[in-house]
């Protein structure tokens, strides 16, 4: 190293390795090709694959404002985050922006529903005047259906289809991966990885599911907690994809050990800061990896613009119209 090199270099301005893009903690092993910070490093920089800065893929941010003030640094890609909430909070919404603001970027996404029909999920795209057929057409969105092999008469529900649902049903007929047993764990994580395999999900994209309380009502032995750490293993940490799953808050549904999720968002009824008001608010109650603020944030929802940060009056406890800007993060490209 160059005694310049050794000027400029500061706790705040590390050198970085030329390979895997980390900050050098001692003297760097040089060569004609760069700086490097190991041996491994070294002599894996001469492979065809480089590796990409880990600062392009191993931090996302969302889009959807209350989660990005609380999170300024972004989520850790290899999370899986669940957004826990009783019925009012708005869960569903919440998560099927996730989806759609991935989609926005440019990335791909999957989405296991076991609440609705996949039509009926994505008319809530429809609602919000996000328009997925593109991503349907293009192959950039796969919904795994736990849902439909759970009706008793499944031909009856075709059947009574109207136009509009009928032709969303016919678009969107390559992208729908039905499970034939939900009451089993093993159908659904094959199809899960087999679907990412398709989308070429690495480093890239998102997984939502809705919800797993009712995946685990669905299933014929408490198998929920095993599915969670394999999609965690398979998922988040190999690939870098994160999930977001719903999760009942309280007594609502199937109880597991939290210390299975890496992030739990908590969405509350907040009634006590104005008794005729229902102010909903969103706070992260853990983010392994990640700085985030230990504060409540009051949101709302509007279709178009999806889930904002509000802003409580102190005099009063009314919620009016805000848009706090995230900072610090940079979006995953």
């Amino acid at each position: 190293m160059s005694s310049q090199q050794r000027a400029e270099r500061s706790a705040d301005y590390p050198l970085e390795c030329d390979h895997c893009h980390y900050p050098i903690p001692g003297d760097p092993q040089e060569t004609d090709d760069g700086q490097f910070c190991s041996t491994a490093c070294l002599e894996a920089d001469g492979d065809d694959d480089a590796v990409p800065d880990p600062n392009a893929y191993k931090r996302i941010v969302t889009g959807i404002e209350p989660i990005d003030s609380l999170i300024p640094n972004g989520v850790p890609a290899d999370s899986f985050v669940a957004v826990s909430g009783e019925a009012g909070t708005r869960r569903s919404e919440l998560l099927t922006e996730l989806v759609w603001r991935g989609i926005e970027r440019g990335e791909p996404a999957v989405l296991v529903t076991a609440t609705t029909p996949p039509t009926a999920v994505l008319e809530r795209f429809f609602e919000n005047g996000w328009n997925v057929l593109p991503a349907l057409e293009d192959d950039r969105l796969r919904l795994v259906d736990c849902f439909t092999h759970r009706l008793a008469d499944r031909d009856a529900f075709r059947e009574r289809r109207g136009e509009w649902i009928e032709f969303v049903g016919e678009a969107a007929a390559d992208a729908i991966v039905p499970i034939e047993d939900p009451a089993d764990i093993e159908p659904i994580l094959r199809e899960c990885n087999a679907a990412l395999d398709d989308l070429e999900m690495t480093e890239t994209g998102l997984v939502a599911i809705d919800s797993l309380g009712e995946l685990a009502r669905g299933l014929e032995t408490d198998h929920i907690h095993e599915f969670v750490a394999e999609t965690r293993a398979t998922v988040c940490k190999a690939r870098y994809v994160p999930i977001v799953a719903g999760w009942p808050a309280g007594d609502e549904g199937a109880t597991m050990d939290e210390s299975v999720f890496d992030g739990i968002v908590d969405l509350r009824l907040a009634d006590h800061l104005e008794p005729e008001t229902r102010l909903r608010q969103l706070g992260v109650r853990k983010l392994t990896g990640a700085r985030y603020l230990p504060q409540w944030i009051t949101y709302e929802y509007e279709p178009a613009r999806g889930l904002f940060a509000s802003v409580v009056d102190s005099a009063t406890g009314r919620a009016s119209n805000g848009s706090p800007t995230p900072r610090g993060a940079q979006q995953r490209r």
